[in-house]
């Protein structure tokens, strides 16, 4: 296997076409990642909202009401 090093140099010296498609395939791995990050962390929040409106903890605010409020901070 190479070291970080010897794969920066090689990489490096790649023609300019293999340079970019070596920089899109490393962006798409890692924006797999970040986007699964993502969705696992909103998935984990979603559990904390829910499990404070079953607790007690706070209270939702009814569909009618919500709407209300948002049609008039748009008016705003």
């Amino acid at each position: 296997m190479l070291t970080l090093d010897q794969l920066i140099s090689e990489a490096t010296a790649l023609p300019d076409a293999a340079k970019a498609i070596l920089i899109d395939k490393i962006v798409e791995s890692m924006t797999s990642q970040i986007e699964q990050d993502i969705l696992m962390a909103g998935v984990k929040k979603a559990q904390e909202r829910i499990a404070e409106i079953e607790s007690g903890a706070v209270q939702t605010i009814p569909g009618d009401i919500a709407l209300a409020q948002i049609r008039q901070l748009s008016k705003q």
